[in-house]
């Protein structure tokens, strides 16, 4: 099977085809725009997406474990069965113009770090996040639904319209974080308590 360099080598735009290659550790794709592609089912983990464009991509049961994205930019992009252990999402870059959110959907996303990114709109369903870090992300009306959050790092996090009435295991300190219209089931409500020593018996 040809890698993922191979699939796209000589060409800075690839549209609607699907990519099924890999790159192996420490390998580096760069400056290429990939528009309504599907990557499906290689491995990245431990590769670098350096200067990468993903718009309005499907990624399916692809290994994105420990990747970095050194000014890349996803916009629209849906993943679907991934495991992403340990990702640095934070390293995206911020585009001029908001890319439209994506969606993480049944994957493995523990230990990534989403700290400082704008994810107004996204959706987590049935993920698990555990140890990820949200520090001074913006989740404004994100969606995580069905989705561990056990030891997340959810600090100076923008919460505003969000809903969390699905999600787990949370705690969201309120002295330090932009909450208003959030949007919590009773038991998520304890994890808001938890910073004051509040008991709720």
């Amino acid at each position: 099977m040809p890698s993922l360099l191979d699939q796209v080598a000589g060409r800075t735009s690839v549209v609607d085809e699907v990519l099924t290659g890999s790159l192996d550790e420490g390998e580096v794709l760069t400056g290429v725009e990939l528009v309504g592609c599907t990557l499906r089912g290689g491995s990245l983990a431990g590769a670098s997406l350096a200067g990468v464009r993903l718009e309005g991509c499907t990624v399916e049961q692809v290994d994105l474990s420990r990747v970095r994205l050194p000014d890349s930019v996803l916009d629209g992009c849906t993943f679907t069965g991934c495991k992403a252990l340990a990702t640095s999402w934070s390293m995206l870059r911020e585009p001029v113009l908001a890319p439209d959110p994506c969606t993480w959907v049944d994957c493995q996303l523990s230990l990534g770090s989403f700290g400082g990114l704008d994810l107004t709109g996204a959706r987590f369903e049935r993920c698990v996040l555990t140890d990820a870090d949200f520090d001074g992300a913006v989740l404004r009306e994100a969606v995580v639904d069905d989705c561990s959050l056990a030891g997340a790092r959810l600090v100076r996090v923008d919460l505003r319209e969000a809903d969390l009435r699905t999600a787990r295991d949370y705690v969201v300190d309120a002295r330090d974080a932009q909450l208003a219209g959030l949007r919590v089931d009773p038991v998520g409500a304890l994890g808001l308590l938890a910073p004051f020593g509040v008991v709720v018996e």
